[in-house]
């Protein structure tokens, strides 16, 4: 078992099995959660894929809610990190109208968003305003380090401004044999980051936990520990909280 760490949650999984494009059934993610949790997580968010412009989130939650059902049938408490449930939304115009309920990461308040597989729009940031300062909604952007390299710099640069934002970072970013900052053209000081390991199977996309945590000891990548230490920590702490209420 890795030594205890202070960053100890995967934010985005795909762990579910038969529902998105994740574990394909129970044995898969079985395997998944036992990696992941002698990897040092303690818990994980079950982020299957969502999408507005096809799905109401009434359907989604019960395609979620069976897929959690045949998952509870191979866990394990003792072996395997806490489950939380969510969703990775993707962005699409006129979301900022629609009904987010039971898509939060749970008890947390936040929602997990990713931005969609076409050239920048202004649409993009207006939703996101929208759904921040109208919608008072906290926002977690998925895999924050893919956007950073499908958009141009003064895009990035302007989502970036958006102070209330929290910035998921793929493991990926940290499988090669040199640390790599995917940030290191930005000044990313005082932003918010966490880690997750975008899981889908157990060959090219599994679980890699530890290997980002070593990478990210890091002088080049320290800010990005530093805040993915704060940031996971004050979120444990607002589920635990939760939890007892």
């Amino acid at each position: 078992m890795p030594e205890k760490n202070a960053i100890n949650i995967d934010f985005h999984s795909h762990i579910l099995p038969g529902i998105d494009d994740g574990a394909a059934d129970t044995g898969i993610s079985r395997q998944q959660l036992l990696m992941l949790k002698k990897q040092g997580v303690d818990k994980v968010f079950l982020t299957s894929h969502f999408d507005f412009r096809f799905e109401s989130n009434k359907d989604f939650i019960k395609r979620r809610e069976k897929a959690y059902e045949e998952l509870m049938s191979v866990y394990e408490p003792d072996k395997m990190p806490k489950l939380f449930t969510g969703a990775e939304i993707y962005m699409s115009r006129g979301m900022e109208n629609y009904d987010f309920s039971g898509l939060e990461l749970q008890h947390t308040g936040i929602v997990l968003i990713e931005f969609p597989r076409e050239p920048y729009g202004a649409w993009m940031t207006d939703l996101l305003e929208t759904l921040m300062f109208e919608r008072d909604m906290k926002i977690m952007i998925a895999h924050m380090n893919r956007v950073v390299a499908s958009y141009e710099k003064n895009v990035c640069k302007n989502i970036f401004d958006y102070q209330d934002l929290i910035f998921q970072i793929n493991t990926e970013v940290f499988r090669g044999v040199f640390a790599r900052d995917p940030f290191r053209d930005y000044d990313a000081s005082g932003l918010k980051f966490v880690i997750g390991t975008d899981t889908h199977d157990l060959t090219g996309r599994a679980p890699d936990f530890d290997k980002a945590l070593k990478k990210l000891n890091s002088s080049a990548l320290s800010y990005i520990r530093q805040s993915a230490e704060l940031v996971t920590a004050k979120i444990n702490r607002r589920i635990e909280k939760n939890i007892k209420q």
